[in-house]
């Protein structure tokens, strides 16, 4: 008998008992299904932390001083001159925040973060400036009261019904300090509240004043090129310890190095959770095995005659193989269909855009194959060592 005769009985089989058939490839189901939604959706949050990533800029090292006092802080004329003496570093820039700031214009009100910073600060963190301008050196040097605002800022103050252009030059209050608007930051996140959209920036020099910050803590910096950052992230390392002397003081990062351990925890979620989804597809191969048991002793009668007439051992066993076979396959198949419907399902609920890959559907079905084989191998070796004249006395 031929693989496309047993194919066909195997068919036959399975159509003849549907409601078996179908619970029978149950786990197989549920097993593949859940394997390509957490593939897919761990593929989508990949690409969710990468495109975070890269909007914050990859080259970035951003550093935070724990702890600073009278004898140990960042002197910021020593950073600076280290950063025009250090070959690589493309931007510089020393910010603080504060999270709570009361921002007033004329009746209307808000709150939101204000960060107090140089002029490097858009162009490390890519924000573009919708109309006017950032803030410069001399804003700095000088301490003048100027402020850059973010769009969710300008709805709540001003409506939705003010251009940007008549923004410029305008004064409002934060924390009862006046500040002249020079800028409006670009949109970035829909100008939601609590979003890149809802917050100010002003000059650090003026932030320290206003919010009484006695020392700057935190620190971004960027490398022109990936050839430099072992040597830039060595030279900042280098003067934050010869500040502490302890490397506990003091915590330094590369976005770059960052992201890639990001990528390996989440590959290592994922695997886990694809492990844990596949003990499904374990016992959906056990209940292959036990309803192929089933089958063979329901059809020890066809078997002996298939044997009477002529039918060897290799005829039997192929027949029963690829009926196993078939049943994974075809639960495989249906698992995969429902599997990219739910990661479809889960990227609208959760707004991350889910990624089935071929290669995954590959490895389902090359999975569910290899569990017919290796689960209707033991039946279909019953069936195929049974003796002729047993199997048909067999009642």
């Amino acid at each position: 008998m031929d693989i496309g005769q047993s194919f066909s009985l195997a068919v036959k089989s399975l159509m003849a008992s549907k409601m078996r058939a179908l619970l029978t490839m149950l786990g197989i189901i549920i097993g593949v299904s859940a394997v390509i939604l957490i593939s897919g959706m761990g593929n989508g949050l990949t690409n969710k932390v990468e495109e975070t990533f890269t909007s914050m800029g990859s080259n970035i090292i951003t550093v935070m001083a724990l702890f600073q006092n009278d004898t140990r802080y960042v002197n910021l004329d020593k950073l600076e001159n280290l950063v025009s003496e250090t070959e690589g570093i493309k931007h510089y820039a020393p910010y603080t925040q504060t999270s709570s700031a009361t921002i007033k214009f004329e009746n209307e009100d808000t709150t939101t973060t204000v960060y107090g910073t140089n002029e490097d600060y858009t162009s490390i963190r890519d924000r573009g400036i919708a109309s006017g301008r950032s803030i410069q050196y001399l804003d700095v040097e000088r301490e003048q009261k100027v402020c850059v605002v973010g769009s969710n800022v300008v709805n709540d103050l001003f409506g939705d019904d003010v251009s940007n252009d008549e923004l410029i030059g305008k004064t409002i209050k934060i924390n009862g300090n006046a500040f002249k608007i020079v800028g409006i930051l670009e949109e970035k996140a829909s100008g939601l509240a609590g979003s890149d959209d809802d917050l100010i920036l002003i000059p650090y020099t003026v932030a320290q004043k206003v919010f009484n910050i006695q020392y700057i803590n935190m620190f971004y910096f960027t490398y022109t090129d990936g050839k430099f950052a072992d040597a830039v992230m060595d030279k900042i390392d280098r003067f934050f310890y010869s500040i502490y002397d302890d490397a506990d003081y003091y915590f330094i990062m590369d976005a770059q190095s960052m992201m890639e351990e990001m990528y390996d925890m989440l590959d290592t979620i994922t695997s886990i959770l694809v492990a844990i989804a596949g003990i499904s597809l374990l016992v959906g191969g056990v209940g292959i095995m036990n309803i192929m048991l089933v089958s063979v002793t329901e059809r020890t009668k066809e078997i002996g005659i298939r044997k009477a007439i002529g039918a060897n051992q290799w005829d039997i066993l192929s027949q029963f193989v690829i009926e196993a076979i078939t049943t994974s396959v075809i639960g495989g198949s249906i698992g995969i269909i429902l599997g990219i419907f739910f990661t479809g399902v889960a990227s609208t609920v959760l707004g991350i855009t889910g990624k089935v890959t071929l290669s995954s559907v590959v490895i389902a079905v090359g999975i569910s194959s290899l569990i017919g084989i290796v689960f209707g191998y033991l039946p279909a070796k019953k069936a195929a060592e049974m003796h002729p004249i047993d199997a048909l006395r067999h009642e």
